[in-house]
């Protein structure tokens, strides 16, 4: 009797600590927490390049008209805590700045307001650029560069 009891025990303590199950977002990354993800300009251009996907230049409405990667939407460092609900959260959010550095501090904000991929793209624009990655002067589908 005792074993059937510690057999069952045990079997109640393992199931219950299966770890649960993740959800697929829309792109296909599996929707778990990580910490904030370096990835070089061409792994974000590969990801970003597909029909629905969040990447964000926080440089300033100025730097960004100046040129900025392609398919990048203008969020400024200053204003990203007030368009949270303009992104989703269940889906890879890739960061990119000048440099890296703005980036960072837009990720973690990102990370700190429950938003669970976040990618920010290392060496930032400058980098976008040495890698003769597509650059545009104009605002990705028509959107509004952010005031």
């Amino acid at each position: 009797m005792k074993y059937i009891l510690l057999f069952t025990t045990a079997m109640i303590l393992l199931t219950g600590c299966q770890s649960a199950s993740t959800r697929n977002t829309d792109s296909g990354v599996a929707n778990v927490p990580t910490d904030i993800k370096e990835v070089s300009p061409t792994e974000a251009q590969a990801a970003v390049s597909k029909a629905y996907s969040q990447f964000i230049d926080v440089r300033t409405a100025e730097e960004y008209a100046g040129g900025h990667a392609a398919r990048a939407v203008n969020v400024p460092l200053d204003t990203i805590s007030s368009k949270l609900d303009t992104l989703e959260k269940n889906e890879p959010v890739y960061l990119i700045c000048q440099t890296g550095n703005r980036s960072k501090k837009a990720a973690a904000i990102l990370k700190e307001s429950g938003f669970n991929n976040v990618l920010n793209v290392t060496g930032g624009t400058v980098a976008w650029q040495a890698a003769g990655l597509p650059m545009e002067t104009k605002s990705p589908h028509g959107a509004p560069t952010a005031k």
